[in-house]
């Protein structure tokens, strides 16, 4: 059996000798723009990043049975495609959670060190999917009043849209969604500004949740980004407007990405059937390897989360770079910035 992996999934290629059952299987790593049609014609296997379209143009004409993603998010991924083509996908929700919450966080400290926001101001939480409802619990902790919005949830303490939006700020942890009941596409628009006067809004979710040429028009939206539109060359613009800008990196962490490996290794051990005996045994060898730490307390401190993420420093130096350029980043000096990012380490548990 040959599986083609992105050389990009961390840890994945130095944790293959250490795992039981696996010396039959090759294992082809690959970097990213070197998976294409032709290099995975024999594959059975596939186990890729974001940064990777999974569609027809890619998988037609292979041996392709199984796609693995060790990311959050699947909107690279082709899925009415695959599932046609009786092709089994996974990917891994939440496995960067506390690493985006741990960002969002420092932003709000930013803001206070700002004086743009107190402590008595209201959080707006748009999205309670595995980052929202974690950022819930995490602001609850450090004291800070929140409220959350999810039109696909029926849970007593959510509340409506026209409520979220009486809020000082607005934290979006939402899919990237189009012609469905509640698309997120341009979600932040030119309506909801007008409404927001003088407001914040936070964006780790995905660049085309907001209408960016919008947010430039608006002097008086204080705006944060991690996304872009037109990633991997997003517009210098933006980039400039935005109070904090950086290279979509909230769930960059250490321990964000190792997630997403142990998530794919789960997965393998599943599709090749072993029993759960085996898995277990596997799983605890790559969490010692991995150095994977348990947390099982949520910070009190807000400042503990700043110490720990230096936001400003990545902004400055996101800003800066960009602004070497014409119009756009170039793809390959984006990638290049945030591969940079300094390796940090979760503070909040799974």
């Amino acid at each position: 059996m040959k599986v083609v992996v992105d050389n990009s999934i961390l840890k994945f290629k130095e944790l293959i000798p250490h795992l039981s059952d696996l010396k039959d299987i090759d294992f082809y790593h690959l970097h990213t723009e070197e998976i294409i049609n032709n290099s995975i014609k024999d594959a059975e296997i596939l186990f890729v990043r974001s940064t990777l379209k999974i569609n027809a143009d890619l998988i037609n004409n292979t041996k392709i049975k199984f796609v693995g993603s060790a990311t959050a998010g699947f909107d690279h991924i082709d899925v009415k495609y695959l599932e046609n083509n009786n092709i089994n996908w996974c990917y891994s929700p939440g496995c960067n959670s506390s690493s985006v919450v741990h960002y969002v966080i420092s932003s709000i400290n930013f803001l206070i060190e700002k004086k743009l926001f107190n402590l008595n101001d209201c959080v707006g939480i748009v999205g309670y999917g595995n980052i929202g409802s974690k950022l819930r619990k995490a602001l609850n902790k450090v004291g800070i009043k929140n409220i959350c919005y999810d039109p696909f949830l029926k849970l007593e303490h959510l509340k409506n849209f026209d409520e979220i939006k009486q809020c000082k700020l607005l934290s979006f942890h939402v899919p990237l969604t189009i012609g469905t009941a509640f698309p997120t596409k341009n979600i932040i628009n030119e309506s909801l500004i007008k409404d927001f006067k003088n407001k914040i809004i936070i964006n780790t979710s995905r660049g085309d949740i907001a209408d960016e040429s919008s947010i430039i028009r608006d002097t008086n939206l204080i705006y944060i980004s991690d996304v872009w539109q037109n990633e991997p060359c997003p517009f210098k613009e933006i980039i400039n407007r935005s109070l904090l800008s950086t290279p979509h990196i909230a769930g960059y962490s250490y321990d964000g990405r190792i997630n997403g490996t142990i998530t794919l290794f789960k997965k393998l051990f599943q599709h090749l059937n072993f029993s759960h005996e085996k898995q277990k045994i596997n799983t605890t060898i790559i969490k010692d390897f991995l150095n994977k730490k348990e947390i099982n307390h949520y910070p009190q401190r807000i400042s503990e989360f700043a110490s720990a993420f230096d936001i400003l420093k990545e902004s400055k130096n996101f800003k800066r770079i960009s602004k070497e350029y014409e119009k756009s980043l170039p793809a390959n000096i984006y990638k290049k910035i945030r591969l940079e990012h300094p390796s940090r380490r979760d503070i909040l548990p799974d």
